[in-house]
């Protein structure tokens, strides 16, 4: 499952009245995750590794 389409679920389930807690047991996730996906439509975008 890529990012977004794990964030979209989140949210998904979230609208649900899930709460966190049990999100974060269903997609095995940490809470930060969790709490981005809530307050943000997009995940950040990949770091760029240095040369």
């Amino acid at each position: 499952m890529s990012k977004v389409e794990l964030y979209a679920a989140i949210r998904r389930d979230y609208r649900a009245d899930m709460k966190m807690r049990e999100l974060e047991r269903k997609y095995n996730v940490s809470w930060r995750t969790v709490k981005k996906a809530v307050d943000s439509v997009w995940p950040d975008p990949a770091k760029k590794l240095p040369p």
